[in-house]
């Protein structure tokens, strides 16, 4: 696999991951069911913007040079 692909997208699937989780909350624990579903929707929307993103490649020199001066 491709590790830059990887470093990309690892915050879309680690939201990915975490949407999955509380949908297994959500059928765990009935009582906070909504809630555990919303912040699966949530979760999920947002990793799906970021699965989506695409960086021109002036934005990703501009954050290269950011990583090499911090």
């Amino acid at each position: 696999m491709n590790l830059g692909w990887i470093s990309e997208k690892g915050s879309s699937l680690m939201a990915f991951l975490v949407a999955f989780g509380l949908l297994v909350l959500a059928f765990a624990y009935s009582q906070y069911r909504y809630v555990f579903v919303c912040a699966a929707v949530v979760s999920f929307a947002y990793g799906y913007r970021q699965l989506k993103k695409r960086d021109t490649p002036f934005e990703k020199h501009e954050r290269d040079l950011r990583r090499r001066t911090l």
